[in-house]
């Protein structure tokens, strides 16, 4: 899909485990989305066990979404393996609008969801997520 703009958003990947954490600034655009997914995908077939990750999400900065962008990552969410996913938007300017958007995706995707304001409870949850199927 070309779209002819440039992504705007930046974000970053740690693993630690099976636990991937993503650190997003925004604001975020269709394009951050499909970059995103593909730098995304190379983590997940490279460094964890595809069958059994969880991701920390960490959300910062302006981090609102383009609907589009938005309804991109529903349709690639709801396809793919992550078993949990936890939102962290302490360091976003909207935290509450924030992590209400992104509790609303992941909820239409059906996949199992958390917010937190701590990191390491973030992962403590996301461990436990992980260590129900094996």
């Amino acid at each position: 899909m070309e779209t002819g703009f440039i992504p705007h958003g930046k974000c970053t990947y740690s693993v630690d485990g099976n636990i991937i954490t993503i650190n997003a600034i925004g604001p975020w655009n269709l394009e951050f989305f499909m970059q995103m997914h593909l730098e995304l995908a190379e983590v997940i077939l490279s460094q964890v066990d595809i069958s059994n990750f969880a991701i920390l999400l960490i959300l910062q900065g302006d981090s609102l979404a383009a609907q589009d962008g938005l309804d991109y990552h529903l349709k690639l969410v709801r396809a793919g393996p992550t078993k949990a996913i936890a939102i962290n938007s302490v360091l976003s300017n909207a935290p509450k609008i924030t992590q209400s958007i992104f509790q609303k995706t992941y909820d239409q995707a059906g996949l199992k969801n958390n917010a937190f304001d701590c990191t390491q409870a973030a992962k403590a949850w996301l461990a436990t997520q992980l260590n129900k199927e094996h």
